[in-house]
C-alpha cells in the first residue's frame, strides 16, 4: 500500500508552501532523532525519514504535480528527472507519452476490441394494461430496432494505428450493415491526421486533423465526401477552434459548409454546465446540460444529470437521470427522455471495460404521467434490488477473495505497521505530556480518549489518544479529508473494511464527543459536540 504524503503531514491537498513548512517543523520537533535518546534513535530515524520524504516531494512543485497525478509510483519511476522546468500540463503530457510508449513496447501487437449492443423496446402497452393482461404485455414486448457493433484497434507502427469497425443494424425488419476503416498517423503529442472510409448505403471518405496551437488553444479540421447509392455526391468540410479558459472552462466553435456549431463548458467544484448550439440550413438546435457529481457507495463515484434541448425538427424535450460506477471497470446509467415528438423513453446503459450495452424502452408515444412515473421509478427499484441482492454480495465476495489472497502479505504488513505505530506513540509521549499540561493550564483542548478502527470489533480498534493530542495546536485540532492511516501512531487495523475515528475531548471544562468516518474531515472543538447539549436535545 502506497504512503499518502498528505496524510503523513496531516495536510489538505490544497495546502500551500507555508502550511507545508509549518507541518514539517512541527513533526520534526517530535520525531527528529537528535531529540531522542540512543535507544529510540532508530525508530525516530524511521519516522523522521518518512516525514522528510513526504515534505521533499510536496514542497517541490514538479514532484508534487507528478505525485498528485500518479502517486508514489510516478515518483519512484525515475521519470521525474526529465520533467523539471515544465508546467503541470506539460508534465502530464510527457508522463502520459512515456507511459504510452512503454505500453506500446510491451504490447506491440495487442488489439483493443470495443463492442456495443443497442436494443430498442416498445413497452407502451405496459402503462395501460390491467392486472389480467399485464403478464401478456410483458412477455410480448416488441423489439423496434437492434444493432451490434464491433471495433478492433491495432498499432501498425509506432506512429500509425488502424481501426476497423463493423456495425449491423436491424430497424423495423430492414437490415443494414456498415464497415468503417480509419488510419491515424501521429506526428507528435500535439498533432495527428486521420483518414477514414465507410461502406454501407453508399461510400464515404473522411479526413480529420488535430493540432494543438498553444497550451490553451487547439484546432481541428474535417472533410467528408459521400456517394449515396450511386445517385448523387455530397461534400462537406469544416474547421473547429477550441480553448481552455483556466482550469474550469472550455469553449469550442466549429464552422462547416452545412452548419455552425458551438459549445461552452464551465465547471465548478460540485457542478458542471454545458451549453451548445447548432445552426444549419435545415435545423436549429439549442441545448443545456447540468451535471452534479456525487459520492456515495463503494466506489463512491456517481453523478446526476439534467438537460433540455430544443430543435426545429424534434421540438422540445428534457432528459434527466443518473450514472453510477459499480466497480473499477464497470458503470451503470439510466436516463428518462420526455418530449412531444419522442414521447417518454427510458435509456439504460451498462458499460464494462470497452464493452457497452444500451437498452431504450419506449413507455409512451405522447407525454403521459403514468409513463413518466414508470420511467423514473422503475430503474430506481431495479437498481436498488440488484444493488442489495447481486452487486453488494458480488463486491463483498471480490473483497474477501482479495483479502484471502493477500492474507499472508497483509498479516506481515499489519505486524510491521503495528510495531511502527507503537514506536511512534512512545516517541510522542514527551510531546503529549507537554501538550496536555499546556492545554489544561489554559482550559484548552484535551483529548480524553480517541479510538480508531472497526467499531463493534474490539480486536480491530486501537487507542490513538496520544497521536491525536499531539496534533492539537492552540486549542484546535484539524484533520483534513483523507484516510487517517498515514498519521503517525495510526495504522490500517483491517484491510478493506470501513473504519471510523471516535474522539472524546474536554474543552473549557466541558466534555465533548464526536465520531467520523475514516475519510471525513474533522475540526474541533465544536459546540455541537458537547455531551451536555446532546443530552438536552435528546431530552427535549
Amino acid at each position: 500500500m502506497e504512503d499518502d504524503y498528505y496524510s503523513i503531514l496531516n495536510l489538505d491537498r490544497k495546502c500551500g508552501e507555508e502550511e507545508l513548512k509549518a507541518a514539517y517543523r512541527r513533526l520534526s520537533r517530535i520525531f527528529h532523532p537528535d531529540r531522542h535518546c540512543s535507544s529510540d534513535k532508530e525508530s525516530a530515524e524511521l519516522q523522521f525519514q518518512k516525514i522528510k520524504r513526504a515534505y521533499e516531494v510536496l514542497i517541490d512543485p514538479q514532484l508534487r504535480t507528478i505525485y498528485d497525478l500518479y502517486g508514489v509510483q510516478g515518483i519512484e519511476s525515475g521519470q521525474h528527472l526529465a520533467l523539471y522546468d515544465m508546467d503541470r500540463n506539460k508534465i502530464k503530457e510527457t508522463f502520459e507519452r512515456i507511459q504510452r510508449q512503454k505500453k506500446e513496447r510491451d504490447q506491440e501487437a495487442a488489439t483493443n476490441p470495443i463492442s456495443s449492443i443497442s436494443l430498442e423496446l416498445d413497452a407502451s402497452g405496459l402503462c395501460y394494461s390491467n392486472r389480467e393482461t399485464y403478464i401478456t404485455e410483458l412477455i410480448n414486448i416488441p423489439i423496434n430496432s437492434f444493432s451490434i457493433s464491433q471495433s478492433v484497434d491495432a498499432p501498425l507502427t509506432e506512429t500509425n494505428r488502424a481501426t476497423i469497425t463493423c456495425t449491423s443494424i436491424n430497424n423495423e425488419d430492414i437490415a443494414t450493415g456498415i464497415i468503417q476503416t480509419r488510419v491515424r498517423h501521429t506526428f507528435s503529442d500535439s498533432s495527428w491526421l486521420e483518414s477514414g472510409l465507410t461502406f454501407g448505403n453508399g461510400a464515404t471518405f473522411t479526413l480529420t486533423g488535430y493540432r494543438k496551437l498553444t497550451k490553451l488553444l487547439w484546432s481541428t479540421f474535417r472533410s467528408r465526401c459521400s456517394r449515396i447509392e450511386q445517385e448523387y455526391l455530397t461534400y462537406d468540410a469544416g474547421a473547429a477552434l477550441g480553448s481552455n479558459i483556466g482550469d474550469t472552462a472550455v469553449i469550442q466553435a466549429e464552422i462547416s459548409l452545412n452548419a455552425v456549431k458551438g459549445n461552452i463548458t464551465k465547471s465548478w467544484q460540485k457542478l458542471r454546465l454545458d451549453l451548445s448550439y447548432e445552426i444549419s440550413r435545415d435545423n436549429q438546435v439549442l441545448s443545456c446540460q447540468l451535471i452534479r457529481p456525487l459520492k456515495f457507495g463503494n466506489p463512491p463515484n456517481a453523478q446526476v444529470e439534467c438537460s433540455a434541448r430544443y430543435d426545429l425538427v424534434d421540438g422540445m424535450h428534457i432528459q434527466y437521470g443518473a450514472s453510477k460506477q459499480l466497480t473499477e471497470y464497470s458503470s451503470l446509467a439510466a436516463f428518462v427522455k420526455v418530449g412531444h415528438i419522442c414521447g417518454v423513453k427510458l435509456k439504460l446503459l451498462l458499460t464494462r471495460g470497452q464493452h457497452s450495452y444500451r437498452f431504450d424502452i419506449l413507455f409512451s408515444d405522447v407525454i403521459e404521467p403514468v409513463a413518466v412515473l414508470y420511467g423514473t421509478f422503475l430503474p430506481v427499484f431495479v437498481y436498488s434490488s440488484l444493488h442489495w441482492l447481486v452487486i453488494n454480495p458480488y463486491l463483498n465476495k471480490l473483497k474477501a477473495e482479495d483479502i484471502a489472497a493477500r492474507s499472508e502479505e497483509l498479516e506481515t504488513q499489519l505486524e510491521q505497521a503495528k510495531q511502527e505505530a507503537r514506536e511512534a506513540v512512545n516517541l510522542m509521549r514527551p510531546t503529549y505530556d507537554r501538550n496536555v499540561n499546556v492545554e489544561q493550564c489554559k482550559g484548552g483542548l484535551v483529548i480524553v480518549q480517541a479510538w480508531y478502527g472497526v467499531f463493534g470489533s474490539a480486536n480491530k480498534l486501537i487507542d490513538v489518544t496520544v497521536p491525536v493530542q499531539c496534533l492539537v495546536s492552540n486549542s484546535r485540532l484539524i484533520l483534513p479529508e483523507h484516510t487517517k492511516t498515514g498519521l503517525a501512531g495510526f495504522y490500517d487495523v483491517s484491510y478493506g473494511e470501513d473504519k471510523q475515528l471516535a474522539v472524546k475531548y474536554r474543552f473549557r471544562n466541558v466534555m465533548h464527543e464526536v465520531m467520523i468516518a475514516d475519510g471525513e474531515p474533522l475540526k474541533i472543538p465544536r459546540q455541537s459536540h458537547s455531551i451536555a447539549q446532546s443530552a438536552s436535545q435528546t431530552g427535549s
